[in-house]
C-alpha cells in the first residue's frame, strides 16, 4: 500500500499510532469503547469495500457479460454463502480453520500483490505468513479476552496456552515476516524504500496489536490497511475501464449492498438480543465470514 497510496499510507499509520498511544495512556476508555468502535469502523468502510463484488464481476466477464452472466454470479454468490452457512452449522471447528486460512491468504494477497512472485505457490506461501500475523497476533497477545468469542465461535472451549507460548508464535511469525521481506529485497522485488516502508507497517501493526483491545486492533488494521487500499485496487481497476470513474462514483455503487449488510447486521443483532438476551460476538464473525467467502474468491480472480 505504500508506494502505490503513500498519502493514504501515512495517514493510516498516523491514526493507528493515535489509537495505541491512547491504548497505552488510557487503556481503560479503548476497552469500555472498544466494541462501538469497531463496529463504527467495520460498517463505514470494511462492509463498503465488499459491496462492489457484482461490478467487479461484470468487469471480469466483459465482453461476454449478458442476463445469463449476472443470474450465475448472484447464484453462485447465493449458493457459497447457504453451503458455508450449512457448514459452519455441522462442523463449526472446520468451518473455522477454514475461514482463518482463507482469511490469511486474502488479507496477505492484498498486502502483497504489487509483487511478481515467480510462482503462485510462493506467493501464496508469503500471503499467509503475512496474514497469519494480523490474525494470531492480536488473538495470543489478548488471548484471555479472546478465548470467550473462540468459544462462542467453535461451540467448544479452546485450548489453554501458556504466555511464553504465545508471546513465542507471535515473535516467531513476525520474524518470520521480517525475514522474508528482507528476503523479497535480496531478490530485488522491493526497492529500499519499498523495504523501510513494510518493515514500518509492521513495526505500527505490532504496537496497535499490542496496545489496544482485540477487536478494535484487528478493525484498525482491517480497516485502515486492507479496506481502504481494497478500495483503492477497486477504483484503480474500473478507471482502467472507464476513465472517469471516481470515488464519488464507487460510493453509489456501494450503497445498495452496504445497506443490505447492514440490514442484516441490525436483524442479527435484534435476533440475539430477543432469544438469548445478550450479544455474541462470535456470532457476529461467523455472519461476516459467511457473506465475505464469495467476496475473497472473487478477489482473486481481481488481483489474478
Amino acid at each position: 500500500m505504500a508506494t502505490r497510496y503513500p498519502i493514504l499510507y501515512r495517514s493510516i499509520q498516523l491514526i493507528a499510532i493515535i489509537f495505541a498511544v491512547v491504548g497505552y495512556l488510557f487503556p481503560a476508555l479503548l476497552i469500555r469503547w472498544e466494541l462501538i468502535l469497531a463496529m463504527v469502523l467495520i460498517a463505514l468502510i470494511g462492509i463498503p469495500h465488499g459491496a462492489t463484488d457484482h461490478i467487479i464481476f461484470r468487469n471480469l466477464t466483459r465482453p461476454f457479460l449478458g442476463t445469463r452472466q449476472m443470474i450465475y454470479f448472484y447464484s453462485y454468490y447465493l449458493l457459497l454463502i447457504g453451503a458455508y452457512a450449512a457448514l459452519w452449522w455441522f462442523f463449526p471447528i472446520l468451518s473455522f480453520a477454514l475461514f482463518l486460512v482463507l482469511s490469511a491468504y486474502h488479507f496477505g494477497q492484498s498486502n502483497w500483490n504489487f509483487v511478481q512472485f515467480a510462482s503462485k505457490f510462493g506467493a501464496g506461501i508469503y500471503y499467509l505468513l503475512w496474514g497469519g500475523f494480523v490474525i494470531i497476533a492480536p488473538v495470543l497477545l489478548h488471548y484471555d479476552s479472546t478465548l470467550p468469542i473462540i468459544q462462542e465461535i467453535v461451540r467448544q472451549a479452546p485450548p489453554l496456552i501458556e504466555p511464553m507460548v504465545r508471546w513465542g508464535i507471535v515473535g516467531t511469525v513476525l520474524g518470520m515476516n521480517i525475514l522474508m521481506t528482507l528476503l523479497l529485497r535480496w531478490q530485488q522485488k522491493l526497492s529500499a524504500r519499498q523495504l523501510t516502508e513494510e518493515l514500518i507497517s509492521l513495526l505500527v501493526l505490532s504496537l496497535v496489536f499490542y496496545f489496544t483491545p482485540v477487536l478494535l486492533g484487528f478493525a484498525i488494521y482491517f480497516v485502515c490497511w486492507h479496506s481502504m487500499s481494497s478500495v483503492m485496487d477497486q477504483i484503480q481497476f474500473f478507471q482502467e475501464r472507464k476513465r472517469d470513474y471516481s470515488l464519488k462514483k464507487y460510493l453509489g455503487d456501494t450503497l445498495p449492498f452496504t445497506l443490505l449488510a447492514l440490514i442484516g447486521l441490525a436483524a442479527l443483532f435484534w435476533a440475539q438480543q430477543q432469544f438469548l438476551g445478550t450479544m455474541q460476538v462470535g456470532l457476529l464473525f461467523i455472519f461476516i465470514s459467511i457473506v465475505t467467502l464469495p467476496h475473497m474468491i472473487l478477489i482473486d480472480r481481481l488481483y489474478g
